[in-house]
């Protein structure tokens, strides 16, 4: 029988080339909007490893996994019960492609998915991401110390709202 958790851990890569950040794109109950190449944590792998994985099933891309940037944590009863009632916790690690890695939508992609993008970091507050993180992960990559963030559902209500 599986254990009840309490809180959803994942694992979420950040990988940036020319000064744009690889997003993915969904349209779902939430709208239009991107999120981070990542997922939910699986029995038997590290959370590196299930950013690796989480970014290839999005992506189609292979990555070396680097340093966590950050720890965010989307505490439902906090943000209005937006994304559900699941206590998430999802770290965010540097990460970069492979060589001779392309990522594109795969061939078998989640059904609100609807692309891989290349976004410019210093555009990112003009499109809707989901956590809505982005100035927080900027501020961790010009640091050597992770952070901590308590995402507060901000992007996702004005999705909602301009829906």
């Amino acid at each position: 029988m599986a254990k009840q958790r309490s809180i959803r851990v994942g694992a979420a890569g950040v990988i940036i080339q020319d000064g744009k950040v690889l997003l993915v794109k969904f349209d779902d109950e939430n709208g239009p909007h991107y999120n981070y190449p990542g997922g939910g944590h699986q029995e038997g792998e590290t959370l590196r490893q299930t950013a690796a994985r989480e970014v290839k099933e999005e992506t189609n891309a292979d990555v070396e996994v680097g340093r966590l940037l950050a720890v965010v944590e989307s505490a439902p009863f906090e943000v209005d019960y937006i994304y559900g009632s699941t206590h998430f916790l999802k770290l965010f690690f540097e990460c970069e492609l492979k060589p001779g890695s392309v990522p594109r939508l795969p061939d078998k992609p989640d059904p609100n998915e609807v692309s891989v993008e290349w976004l410019p970091l210093d555009k990112l507050d003009q499109h809707p991401v989901i956590p809505g993180v982005s100035k927080q992960l900027a501020e961790a990559l010009s640091s050597d110390t992770p952070l901590y963030v308590e995402d507060t559902g901000e992007v996702a209500q004005l999705i909602k709202e301009q829906k």
